[in-house]
């Protein structure tokens, strides 16, 4: 099985993260070839430590955010050949516990592409976050049609608006069928009941909030590691969402297999 993976990276800083290689280095385990491609300034020493490892090394302006990083690797890309293409980017930390496991799950068995997490903000759609596109997806026309008509987009909730939530609408449209491994539908109800809803006020809230955007990556990442998710959202870590979460977050990242040195790399930014 021929496998690519495009990894959109940024950070205000020049050195790349520990756990970003760690990542990295995790897809390339599983049989991934990697490309790299970062919208930040990083070190010529990064740089070539990352050309070891990855097969290209793209580095470009900050526009666009990681649709304009895939859109401009996918524009040099021949996907003809691939079986599987895997988005990715430096918004999550991990993988806590080993990927290949997802790829046998059942929700993703009978699915054209597929992510991780859902959400019903602005549309149903996948988040864009880790997606993987199979060789019907790769090989159709409306799937390069949608990477060319890609603008540089500066605001991040109009990549949003206009691509993550319309990609999966784009592909929906064209036929191709999808799956969430983790969707909100099944982690709702956990999220509630861990909060003491007696069961009639579980079911009107369901009924209620499911109504109602939810990202269960923000608002219940403990549920979702409880159920195997392998990543955690890096802007609990780094208190970008929550200075509480974030302290939450980082006791879960102990309690799984990230490496400790990754951890105690990550401990400053909670201080």
């Amino acid at each position: 099985m021929k496998r690519l993976a495009i990894y959109a990276h940024f950070d205000a800083s020049a050195q790349v993260a520990r756990h970003v290689v760690y990542h990295l280095e995790q897809l390339i385990q599983l049989g991934f070839s990697v490309w790299f491609v970062s919208n930040s300034k990083i070190t010529p020493a990064d740089q070539t430590a990352l050309a070891r490892l990855c097969e290209r090394v793209l580095v470009r302006e900050n526009v666009g955010l990681d649709f304009g990083m895939w859109q401009h690797a996918l524009a040099d890309g021949d996907l003809s050949s691939l079986d599987e293409l895997l988005l990715t980017n430096s918004s999550i930390i991990g993988p806590l516990q080993p990927l290949a496991p997802l790829w046998s799950r059942p929700e993703v068995a009978d699915c054209d592409f597929w992510g991780l997490t859902d959400n019903d903000e602005l549309n149903h759609h996948l988040q864009s976050y880790f997606m993987v596109f199979r060789r019907p997806v790769l090989q159709s026309p409306r799937f390069a049609e949608f990477w060319r008509a890609v603008l540089p987009f500066r605001d991040k909730l109009q990549i949003i608006r206009s691509y993550e939530a319309g990609l999966t609408c784009w592909l929906q449209e064209s036929g191709f069928k999808w799956k969430a491994v983790f969707p909100q539908r099944e982690i709702w109800p956990f999220f509630l009941a861990q909060r003491g809803w007696p069961r009639k006020a579980l079911d009107i809230g369901l009924q209620r909030n499911l109504k109602k955007p939810l990202n269960t990556t923000l608002f219940a990442p403990d549920i979702l590691l409880q159920r195997g998710m392998p990543f955690v959202k890096a802007a609990l870590v780094t208190h970008v969402f929550s200075p509480s979460n974030g302290r939450r977050a980082f006791a879960w990242l102990k309690k799984n297999s990230l490496p400790p040195e990754i951890r105690a790399a990550l401990e400053p930014r909670l201080r």
